[in-house]
Order: C-alpha cells, then sequence, then structure tokens
C-alpha cells in the first residue's frame, strides 16, 4: 500500500468510535470511563540532576540551580508549565517531558527544573481497524476503527533526569495499532481521541493531536499491515 493514506472514516464511523465496532481483534470497546488506575510508582533509572560544585557560585551558577515550585499548582497551570518547560538539548521547541518509541522521559533544562517530582498519568490504547471497502483505481480503501482501553498508570516525573520503565507505546499487529497519551488532571475520554489518524508503512509512533484539556504529548503507532483487515 502507499507510504501513508489518511483513514476515510464516514460520518457514521466517526460516531461509532464510541461504541464497539467488530475489529480484527474481537476486543470490546472502551467505555468513558477509564479502568482502575495502577498504584503511582516513582521513576527508576534516574541520573543525577546538573548541578554546580564549589564552595562558592557566581551569580549565573545560582540561577541554574534555581527550581520551579509546582506544589499546589493546578492542573490547568501545571499543564501550561509542563508544555513550556524546554528540553536540555536547548534545541529550538525541543520538551523536557516526551514521549517517544522508549517511553516517557524527563530531561528538562536545569534552569526551569521542578523543586519536587510531578506525577502524570499515561493512558494507552489499542486502536483496532476493520476495512469496510478496498482499494481501487480511483478511490483509496476505507477504514472503521475504535479505541479499546489498555490502562491508566500514575508515575512522578522530576526532579531528576530519568525514563520511566514500561511506558513505551504497545506494538500492534496487522489490524491493530496503539494510541499513548501523557496527561494531567481528568482522565481522557473516547470523545476527545483523534479521528484523523493515519495508516503508514512503518511502525515508529508519530505525534498525534488529542483535543482534552491536561494532554502533554500523544503518539501513535500504527498497525504493521491492514491486507488482511
Amino acid at each position: 500500500m502507499r507510504s501513508a493514506r489518511k483513514l476515510l472514516v464516514t460520518a457514521a464511523a466517526a460516531t461509532a468510535a464510541l461504541v464497539a465496532l467488530p475489529g480484527c481483534s474481537g476486543g470490546e470497546p472502551a467505555k468513558d470511563e477509564p479502568a482502575a488506575r495502577s498504584s503511582p510508582s516513582e521513576l527508576a533509572r534516574y541520573t543525577a540532576a546538573p548541578g554546580t560544585a564549589g564552595a562558592t557560585q557566581s551569580p549565573a551558577a545560582k540561577a541554574s540551580a534555581q527550581c520551579v515550585k509546582t506544589a499546589g499548582m493546578n492542573a490547568e497551570r501545571l499543564t501550561a508549565y509542563l508544555k513550556e518547560l524546554r528540553g536540555a538539548s536547548g534545541a529550538y521547541q525541543s520538551q523536557g517531558l516526551t514521549l517517544n518509541s522508549e517511553g516517557l522521559n524527563f530531561a528538562p533544562d536545569a534552569t526551569q527544573r521542578p523543586c519536587t517530582a510531578i506525577e502524570v498519568k499515561l493512558t494507552r490504547y489499542w486502536v483496532d481497524l476493520k476495512q469496510i471497502r478496498e482499494e481501487t483505481p480511483v478511490s483509496a480503501a476505507r477504514f472503521e476503527y475504535t479505541y479499546t482501553l489498555i490502562d491508566v498508570t500514575s508515575h512522578k516525573v522530576g526532579p531528576r533526569n530519568g525514563s520511566v520503565p514500561d511506558s513505551a507505546p504497545p506494538g500492534g499487529s496487522d489490524c491493530q495499532g496503539s494510541l499513548s497519551v501523557v496527561h494531567v488532571g481528568d482522565d481522557i475520554t473516547l470523545r476527545s481521541l483523534p479521528s484523523d489518524l493515519e495508516l503508514s508503512d512503518t511502525t515508529t509512533p508519530v505525534p498525534v493531536e488529542v483535543s482534552a484539556d491536561g494532554v502533554l504529548s500523544a503518539v501513535y503507532v500504527s498497525p504493521s499491515g491492514v491486507v488482511s483487515c
């Protein structure tokens, strides 16, 4: 199939993302209320946070050692802070909190590092696909899909650099991909999930938009193939 193709979802199919659709996996659809959360977990693989050494420090060194007090921030303020938190690489638009093929990673610039650990949620879904129209010379194949909740877990990130074990986006199959969302505040509902995902020949996670308050990052893993769906 082509390297990338828009999922053509009919109006009925877009609405059907909220209810059960027979998919290749045969699983039941998720409910709007997510499953019970797991117990919060501390990051297990930390490296020491950047710091300064010596008995005396220059004004610049003292400024770099300052931290941001996040205790008591509501979900809106915490979301804004984490979205604006620059990555330690200093690259343009780099982020201190990222979700990629390795999972959830925390590596912010030293000047805006939080003073204490911050709790975030990681919500993951299976994305089940079903082909409802085959590709023709004049039209693309058409698919319907549905989201099925995998789990909702809580993790503490910061104040030091680290990565969250076992947080990598799940791999899928011929007819099944996955969606992973890191967020704070309220739980994610099915209504806020994207309805314009793309099929791709690669299973490398790609960023997608999730229209819900508190969302920090979301990545989608395309199915490995859809010929048999």
